[in-house]
Formats: C-alpha cells, sequence, structure tokens
C-alpha cells in the first residue's frame, strides 16, 4: 500500500468520523465503549459535549460518570451492565445528574454487549440520548392535562361541549353533584323536561349561538333529581375555527347561584321591609352626612312633629327647642366612636304651636373601610310618659315633704311627752318606795308600782319614736368615741340577766377578742339592748339566748340568737320596717310598736353597717348586726 492510499484512507477515516459528529450534534446523542479485556473506556465527542466535559482536560470514566449521578441511576447503571453480561443481551436505562441544573439532566441510554468467536463478552457499546427536554415537556403535558382534567372534572361549574349541531359532545361530573342528572338525560334536549314552569323564556336561551366574540347569559331553575329546584347561570360560547370563522364549537358553563339568587331576593324584601319600616315606622329617622346635611328624613316627621324636612334644615331644628331646654341641646357632643349613643330627650315646638317631648338617640355612621360618614338620629315621641314622670316626680317630693313633716311633728311631740311622763314615773318612784312615810293603804302601793311600770314602758316606747323620727329627720347625731365591745356586751348582758332568769331563761355569751371600736357608745348598747329584749320576749321558758361577737375583713359583728318561735320566711322581709311586727303568738305581737328593729337597722347603717335576719319557725332567730371598724367605710349622715 502506497502513501498516497494510506492519505486517502486516513482523509475517509476524518470524513466518517466528521459525519458522524455531525450526526451526534444533530441528533444530541452519544456514544461510548468499553473494553473488558484491558479496560478501556472511549466517550465520543457528542458523550463529551452531553456531559459538558472537555475531552483534553477528562479522561473517559465510568467511575467519574456514576458520582454525577444520583445513587439511585447509578445502581439502576450498574444493575443494567451486570444483567446484560450475564445474559448477553441488550441493555437500556435511564439516569438522573445529582445537579437537577445539568443541560442533560435525563439521559436514557441504550446498548449491545460485544461477543468474541468463544462466545465470551469483550466489550460494551452503549448510545445516550439527551431526554431532559422530552421529558420535561411531557411532565408539563401531564401536569397540564391533569389540571384540565380537575379543572372539567372537579370544577363546581358544569362545563358543556356541543357540537355546531348541538350534538352533546362533552359534560363535566359538576352535572351530577350539582343537579343529581347524567348526560343521557340532558342529551338531545332533554334537559328541557326539568325547567321550571315559569323559566321557559329564559331558558330557551340555551338554543342560541352567539356570533363570535359575544356570550349569552341566562338565568333559570332546574329540577333536582331530588325534586327542588336549583338557580343556574349559563353562559353560551360559539367556538369558531381560526381560518374559516366557521363554528366549531358550543361550549356551555353552567353554575348553582341559587345562594346569590335568594340573597338578592331577601335584599329586596329587606328593602321592602325597610322602606315600609322607614314610612310606617312612629319614630322620626333622620339620616345626617358628614358635613351635618339632612339625607333622609322619614315620613313620621310630618305625623309626629307636623314639619316638613324644609322646616328643620341647616340648623332650623334649635329655633323650635323649647327655651328652658336650648342650653342642654347646645351641650350635647355628637358621638364620633363607632357604637357610641347620644341619648337626650328635650321639648320641640309642633307644627301647631305646642311643644311635645321628644327622646332622641344619635349613632355615628361608617362605612364598611372604616371612613366616617356622618349620623343617624331617632326620635321618638314620649310626651305621655314624661308627663307621668313629672306627675310621679312632684307626687313624690309631695309625699317626702310629708314624711319630713310627719317626722318632725313626732320628734317635736316625742319630745314634749317625755318631760311630763318623766315627773309621773319619779312621783310613782317615790310613792311606790314610801319615801316620805306609808301610803296607809298596802293596795295604793301595788297602783303606784303599775303607775311606775307602766310609765316606764311608755317612756321607751316614747323614746324608741323619738330616736326612729330623729333618724327619719336626719336630725340624729351621733357621739363618736372609742367602745371596748366586749365590756358593753357585757354591761349590756348583766343590765338583761334578772329579766332573762325571770323567763327562765339562759342567757350566755361567746366574745372573741375584739378591737376597740370607734361608735356612738349610746347607739351600741341600744342596738344590743333591743336584740336581747326580743329575743327575751320571743323565746319560750327554758330556752336559750346567745351573745356571740367576732370581727372580720374591717367589720365588727354582734349575733344574738334564741330557741325561740321562730319567724315565717314569708314574713322575715318585713322586719327592719317602721311599726310592722311579726310573732305566732297574737299577745307577744301586742306588746311594743314594731320600732325595736327598725331602729337597730337604721343605727347599724349609721354606722355603716348592716343587718341581717336568719330563722326558722319553730327552731329559733339569729340576728347579726354588723360596724364598721374603719371611719372610711362609715355611711353616717
Amino acid at each position: 500500500m502506497t502513501d498516497e492510499d494510506d492519505r486517502r484512507r486516513a482523509a475517509r477515516i476524518r470524513r466518517n468520523r466528521a459525519h458522524i459528529d455531525l450526526a451526534e450534534r444533530a441528533a444530541n446523542f452519544g456514544y461510548w465503549r468499553y473494553d473488558m479485556l484491558d479496560g478501556t473506556y472511549m466517550w465520543s465527542p457528542g458523550m463529551y459535549r452531553m456531559i459538558g466535559e472537555d475531552p483534553a482536560l477528562r479522561q473517559a470514566n465510568f467511575d467519574w460518570l456514576y458520582d454525577q449521578m444520583t445513587a439511585e441511576s447509578a445502581e439502576t447503571t450498574k444493575a443494567a451492565l451486570s444483567l446484560a453480561i450475564r445474559t448477553r443481551s441488550p441493555f437500556k436505562y435511564r439516569t438522573f445528574s445529582r445537579d437537577p441544573n445539568r443541560p442533560a439532566h435525563i439521559v436514557d441510554t441504550q446498548g449491545e454487549v460485544e461477543i468474541d468467536e468463544d462466545g465470551r463478552v469483550v466489550a460494551l457499546l452503549g448510545v445516550c440520548h439527551d431526554v431532559t427536554a422530552r421529558v420535561r415537556a411531557e411532565e408539563e403535558r401531564e401536569k397540564a392535562e391533569a389540571m384540565y382534567r380537575l379543572m372539567t372534572e372537579q370544577s363546581g361549574d358544569i362545563i358543556i361541549l356541543y357540537s355546531p349541531d348541538s350534538k352533546l359532545l362533552f359534560c363535566s361530573n359538576a352535572l351530577e353533584r350539582l343537579i343529581g342528572r347524567t348526560a343521557d338525560e340532558i342529551r338531545d334536549g332533554g334537559y328541557k323536561r326539568f325547567i321550571h314552569p315559569d323559566d321557559m323564556e329564559e331558558a330557551g336561551k340555551m338554543i342560541t349561538r352567539p356570533p363570535n366574540g359575544d356570550i349569552v347569559v341566562a338565568t333559570w331553575r332546574i329540577q333536582h333529581a331530588d325534586g327542588h329546584y336549583i338557580w343556574l347561570e349559563t353562559t353560551i360560547r360559539t367556538v369558531f375555527e381560526p381560518d374559516s370563522e366557521r363554528p366549531q364549537h358550543v361550549i356551555s358553563v353552567s353554575r348553582d347561584v341559587s345562594a346569590r339568587v335568594e340573597a338578592e331576593q331577601a335584599r329586596r324584601e329587606a328593602y321592602e321591609m325597610y322602606r315600609v319600616m322607614t314610612t310606617e315606622a312612629s319614630d322620626i329617622i333622620v339620616l345626617f352626612g358628614r358635613d351635618h346635611r339632612i339625607l333622609f328624613a322619614s315620613e313620621a316627621l310630618q305625623r309626629v312633629l307636623g314639619r316638613s324636612i324644609g322646616e328643620i334644615e341647616n340648623g332650623q331644628w334649635e329655633t323650635m327647642v323649647h327655651p328652658d331646654d336650648v342650653a342642654g341641646l347646645r351641650s350635647l357632643v355628637l358621638p364620633r366612636r363607632a357604637g357610641d349613643t347620644m341619648t337626650a330627650c328635650y321639648r320641640v315646638l309642633h307644627g301647631n304651636g305646642h311643644y311635645i317631648w321628644l327622646e332622641v338617640g344619635t349613632r355615628a355612621r361608617y362605612a364598611t373601610d372604616g371612613t366616617y360618614e356622618g349620623y343617624i338620629s331617632v326620635a321618638r315621641d314620649v310626651t305621655a310618659r314624661k308627663e307621668k314622670e313629672l306627675e310621679a316626680k312632684a307626687a313624690q317630693e309631695r309625699a317626702e315633704a310629708a314624711n319630713q313633716a310627719k317626722s318632725r311633728f313626732l320628734a317635736n311631740m316625742s319630745h314634749e311627752l317625755r318631760t311630763p311622763l318623766n315627773a309621773i314615773i319619779g312621783f310613782a318612784d317615790l310613792m311606790r318606795q314610801g319615801a316620805f312615810g306609808p301610803l296607809g293603804n298596802p293596795r295604793y302601793a301595788d297602783y303606784a308600782t303599775l303607775v311606775y311600770d307602766s310609765g316606764q314602758l311608755l317612756l321607751d316606747l316614747i323614746t324608741d319614736m323619738l330616736d326612729m323620727a330623729k333618724i327619719e329627720a336626719g336630725k340624729l347625731d351621733l357621739n363618736m368615741e372609742r367602745v371596748n365591745l366586749t365590756e358593753t356586751v357585757a354591761d349590756v348582758v348583766r343590765m338583761m340577766q334578772n329579766r332573762a332568769e325571770a323567763g327562765r331563761l339562759v342567757l350566755t355569751v361567746e366574745a372573741a377578742p375584739m378591737p376597740s371600736l370607734l361608735a356612738d357608745r349610746r347607739a351600741v348598747k341600744q342596738v344590743l339592748l333591743n336584740l336581747i329584749s326580743n329575743a327575751i320576749k320571743f323565746t319560750p321558758p327554758g330556752g336559750e339566748i346567745t351573745v356571740t361577737t367576732r370581727a372580720s375583713e374591717g367589720f365588727a359583728y354582734i349575733t344574738v340568737s334564741d330557741s325561740g318561735f321562730g319567724i315565717p320566711a314569708s314574713e322575715i322581709s318585713r322586719l327592719g320596717k317602721p311599726f310592722e311586727q311579726v310573732c305566732a303568738d297574737p299577745m307577744l305581737a301586742k306588746a311594743g310598736t314594731g320600732l325595736g328593729l327598725a331602729l337597730v337597722k337604721a343605727l347599724a347603717e349609721k354606722h355603716g353597717g348592716t343587718l341581717s335576719i336568719a330563722s326558722e319557725e319553730g327552731i329559733g332567730t339569729e340576728v347579726t348586726v354588723t360596724f364598721a371598724m374603719s371611719p372610711a367605710k362609715r355611711a353616717v349622715g
């Protein structure tokens, strides 16, 4: 072979390689070969281009190639090649690069095994195709198809595709979900059987075929498979072929608008109700803008006040207000915060010349975005109620004046009665004691004793009445001093011990250590005397009376409990009121004025305390009086 032949052969090889390289470029593939006898690798130029490596810098190496793959791809490749060698069969696999941003991220490889004359596998040859773009395009197409299926099958709207001659080509699943019907039931005009009788004309729009660019909308009712009707809003559009502009398809999209239609009906009904309320209501409703201009006034303005909008505009309302009420009206401040209400009551001049009382409530108005828009006032004629209130107030003032006059009269009369009564008691006491010698007849001594006891009882009653009258007249002054409550209780119990023993009663004291109390000593003693006297009076022989004292949370507590007749639960509320008596024994009930507990209650309240009664009929009664320990808690008046 000559040199010329060698040159021709080399040129042919170069041309073949150039053709192969061109083919690799055009088809975007590369190939490799692995020689199993000497362990060498070969990558074609297309292979280098595919993996983005320079042949001068990167030597063909499967281990490096495995490192560029994901772990799963490397395992897949090794398994496919191993199987091909064992079975002497072609191989095929897909690999993914670790870096998802590599140009050849997804590569499909197909190959053959090379076998020698002895049947041994001596080499592997693989052809690699970069399928990244194709796979991603397929994925996008599948996503789009899935989205389309989701949109059509899961959409809440009924999507129907017709041919130009009204043949049903497609119907979404929403048809069955919304109206419980199948495509066969509505096909070929079958839907007309389910149209509400009142909507036949509106539903007739369904057969129209709008021109290019236009749509037809119909709102109508269709009967659900369950029997009830639902409102549908149907939009119809014709799809035309781009070139010939001939009708290609008709698309119908129907939406359940039952809630919207019902809401609109409710709104219309509410508006009608609002119109009736504002027109027929007896209250005057006036709507003001931000600039205080009147935007609306109900017809009640004329009925109630005999006025028109023109008569109350531009501040003229104030000129109609009663002169005695103008200052109060001017002092009012319009509400500016949402939810605040300003209420006022004043007199306004009626169109006929007389005044009527109006109760006016005013609230600020705000838009949904929080912008202040003015205010609304609602005025009501309260003339009858106001006149009754004024009459009641006048009657109350007259009653209070009469009560004060009565209290002053009782106070004066009680004082005047005590002076001669003290003389009667004093002289009777001298006579029963025989201070100036015997009376001569023993019966006179008995009479003197009766006169003394009766006078003493009458003096106690008059003293109670005088104290009660002073309290009601606000003239009872307390002489405040430090009082040792324990000693005071002991003194009063000693004073009442003889009376208790005379009634065959056991009178005991259970006193806890007590701090001194700032109080009127005489008033405290009077409270104790009245409580113990009541207990003795209403406890039968053989009974027990216990006086208990304690201090807690700034108050001193005095409790007098007895085992007496008790008080019916229905009658307890009457006790503590002047001249009220409750007792199961009518003879005992007459032995007093009923002022005892009323005085106790009044004196306790003057000291900032309270009176409470607990009783059970046939078991006994427990009366508790509290005194405020701190002067700051007093209600002395």
